[in-house]
């Protein structure tokens, strides 16, 4: 992904210091499960046949009463179409509170892939969702959360503070 930054005059109408930069994020996705919403990719936008004002259901296909996997698709695929999240021109849609934990649990980041009903049939703008693994970016989520409560810590005392505690306390030995 691609990221674009400038300055505009507004006096002059001139653009100036141009930055274009690449982003680390994962570029092959479809779909990233976000803070309250779902972020769709161009391409996962094209392939569900959607556009701003649609709406899109995220459900559940059971196998076999053992395997459960999310799929996609327009909403009135799966009922009469009132139902589900409206898209927007940015291509997110909300999802939060128990659709969000339900789908997290499958992961973050997913790729669409073909969705097969029990009869083997291949079904158009109907996608599974096929979580895609990012265990590099979770761990460095994690190591910034330990530096993040660190820091906090740190924060949290004084000089003052600590001082009151070392003369307070009775050693039978010198620290050092």
């Amino acid at each position: 992904m691609l990221k674009i930054s400038f300055d505009f005059d507004e006096v002059s109408k001139k653009v100036s210091n141009i930055i274009v930069t690449e982003s680390s994020v994962i570029k092959d996705f479809d779909l990233k499960v976000e803070d309250n919403k779902i972020q769709l990719g161009f391409n996962a936008i094209q392939k569900l046949g959607v556009e701003a004002g649609d709406r899109v259901s995220v459900n559940y296909w059971t196998v076999d009463n053992e395997t459960t996997y999310p799929i996609i698709s327009k909403s009135d695929v799966f009922t009469d179409g009132s139902d589900g999240n409206k898209l927007t021109k940015k291509g997110t849609f909300s999802f939060k509170g128990q659709q969000r934990t339900s789908l997290l649990k499958f992961g973050d980041l997913f790729t669409f892939s073909e969705f097969k009903d029990k009869n083997g049939e291949v079904k158009d703008n109907v996608f599974v969702l096929t979580p895609i693994d990012n265990s590099e970016i979770t761990e460095v989520k994690e190591d910034f959360a330990d530096e993040k409560d660190a820091i906090s810590d740190l924060n949290n005392t004084t000089v003052e503070e600590d001082m009151a505690e070392i003369l307070n306390d009775d050693f039978d030995a010198l620290p050092f």
